[in-house]
């Protein structure tokens, strides 16, 4: 049926028109709602809390505030969402380093100790220790170069006190003592770090350190402060007794302090070492003889009426002697002489002598030595004469030895005191 048929397709083409009409319309509900979660999840991460890790502040007492809702800060901050875009590398770095920003903040504002507090829970904590040792290391350096040597040598102090095994930071803490003019601060580190130094290189290194530390100790001494040069290696033979030399340099100041004893005994000590041992004995030579020049030793003395006999040693010859101001030469009776085992060909000069008994010849000899007590003197000359009658001397002790000491006689205790010229 024409009109039946014609319907029927006319129904059939409302109903795909429909269907046509609603998938639009889905497909516009769709895309409504997907703008519409867009601008929820907009929303959403506008409004997520934000948590701000801040470092320390600046100040004790400064703090921002931050909202735990809204995100607000007092102060304007920028939050941008750098994650989204970084690069993968950059991602990987700013992992590795950001468990140090902490330890950062409390260097960066002079928070040493705070810091080195840091380091120790880090530490407990299995935490990249090596990056860290190199992050407060490398803020050392950065004070040095600002010329802050108080402040770097106060956080290597610090940080040492953290590590039993901190080789170059007990050698860069020493470094700074030193920059600083503060070597006695600077050897204690030095001599501190010896148990630390394990290899070879590191005692060497170590040990030349000392040596030039002690050097310009000792030139920043003055060399008329001799209290000062004392102390100086006293300290050192304190940390370091091994090192023989120091006794030596002791000594030799307290010589100069006339500390004699003090100095006999540093010289004791080292007489034998293999290294120094040479120079301690004619040390100790030298110095008997100083200490002759400067204590006054007395002689006794054998009254003779108005004069005094006093033993002597002429060439090794025990002989007594008149003491006799007023002559000019040593003279001896020819009897002694013949003691001396002295010769006709040894005969210097022919004289003529004023004696007591009038002019006189006298042949005049040099020996090799005269002595009185410990008091001597080499290759010195006397005057030999026949018969000399002096109260029961074989001759007289003249100026020609008495001239080379301050000497003077005790009357009443019958004692010639002798004491070596300046």
């Amino acid at each position: 049926m024409p009109g039946t048929q014609n319907t029927a397709c006319r129904g059939q083409g409302d109903f795909t028109a429909d269907l046509a009409t609603m998938n639009k319309l889905i497909i516009f509900m769709v895309l409504i709602a997907g703008i519409g979660m867009g601008w929820l999840l907009r929303g959403a991460v506008v409004s997520v809390p934000v948590v701000i890790s801040q470092a320390p502040s600046l100040h004790e007492n400064s703090h921002e505030a931050v909202s735990a809702t809204d995100g607000v800060v007092d102060s304007p901050v920028i939050i941008s969402s750098s994650h989204l875009n970084m690069n993968p590398l950059d991602e990987i770095n700013r992992s590795a380093t950001q468990p140090l920003v902490p330890l950062e903040a409390l260097l960066s504002t002079g928070r040493d100790a705070e810091a080195i507090e840091w380091y120790v829970s880090f530490e407990r904590e299995n935490g990249d220790i090596d990056s860290a040792r190199h992050l407060i290391n490398q803020q050392v350096n950065r004070r040095e170069q600002r010329n802050e040597l108080s402040s770097a040598a106060r956080l290597l102090s610090l940080f040492i006190e953290q590590l039993p095994h901190g080789f170059d930071e007990r050698i860069a803490l020493a470094s700074i003592y030193q920059r600083q003019g503060q070597f006695y601060p600077a050897l204690n580190v030095l001599f501190k770090t010896m148990p630390v130094a394990s290899t070879t290189v590191e005692l060497t290194q170590l040990d030349q350190l000392i040596l030039k530390t002690v050097k310009a100790a000792d030139k920043d001494i003055p060399s008329d402060d001799i209290g000062a040069k004392i102390k100086l290696y006293q300290f050192l033979i304190q940390h370091r007794a091994s090192d023989t030399q120091y006794y030596i340099e002791l000594a030799k100041w307290q010589v100069k302090g006339t500390h004699l004893d003090a100095a006999i005994g540093q010289l004791n000590i080292v007489q034998y070492d293999p290294f120094v041992g040479d120079v301690a004995q004619q040390m100790l030579a030298e110095i008997e003889r100083l200490r002759l020049k400067l204590l006054e030793t007395p002689l006794a003395l054998v009254r003779r009426g108005s004069h005094f006999i006093v033993d002597a040693t002429l060439n090794h010859n025990d002989i007594r002697l008149l003491i006799d101001t007023g002559a000019s030469l040593t003279v001896l009776d020819s009897a002694a002489a013949q003691l001396l085992g002295l010769h006709e060909s040894d005969i210097l000069q022919r004289m003529q002598m004023n004696t007591a008994n009038g002019v006189t010849e006298a042949l005049l000899y040099r020996i090799d030595s005269m002595a009185l007590g410990v008091f001597a003197v080499s290759s010195i000359d006397i005057a030999v004469v026949e018969h000399l009658e002096v109260n029961g001397a074989s001759g007289l002790l003249g100026m020609n030895f008495l001239e080379h000491f301050e000497f003077r006689i005790d009357q009443s205790d019958a004692q010639l005191f002798l004491k070596y010229r300046d």
